[in-house]
């Protein structure tokens, strides 16, 4: 047990600097999440048109992706040691993208506004990636992130599908 003691924070080393950097950068990651997919639920409930069923399906699949999406976020946050932000107001107030109102849209307005949110996330992703040094002792942020990045390269390509 005295080995555990000796880590300040559970199962990683690194400075409480770098720890502090990453994990505000998690917590920005994770109320954008929150932002697309409580705007990918409302588009969801809200789609119509003669493509109803393909796009109310395939909206299902991208929220439930994004609400798994969240939940690693949060973990990756608990396993650096830190709380993830965890309420609506917390959310909104440091997410960065904007609401929508989704019975007052066309589908493809729904879908090139999730189309363009994802860019967003996606150019967030590559932005904190761009802090090398705070991932020196931390790979497995650093890989998360790649791998989240992946995701949302692929949510992109899908919605750019279903815009052509």
């Amino acid at each position: 047990m005295k080995d555990i003691a000796q880590f300040k924070r559970p199962i990683t080393s690194i400075d409480d600097t770098s720890v502090t950097k990453i994990t505000n950068a998690l917590n920005t990651l994770l109320a954008n999440e929150f932002g697309l997919f409580t705007k990918t639920l409302n588009y969801h409930w809200n789609i119509s048109g003669p493509r109803f069923h393909s796009l109310h399906s395939f909206l299902e699949v991208q929220y439930r992706d994004l609400l798994e999406v969240m939940d690693d976020i949060a973990e990756r946050v608990k396993i650096l040691g830190e709380t993830p932000h965890s309420t609506v107001q917390k959310f909104a107030e440091t997410m960065s993208l904007n609401e929508m109102n989704g019975n007052e849209m066309h589908s493809q307005e729904m879908l090139h506004d999730l189309f363009k949110d994802n860019i967003k996330i996606q150019a967030f992703i590559k932005e904190s990636l761009t802090m090398k040094r705070f991932f020196e002792n931390d790979p497995g942020t650093e890989d998360f992130l790649i791998s989240l990045l992946q995701k949302h390269e692929k949510m992109s390509w899908m919605l750019k599908s279903h815009l052509e």
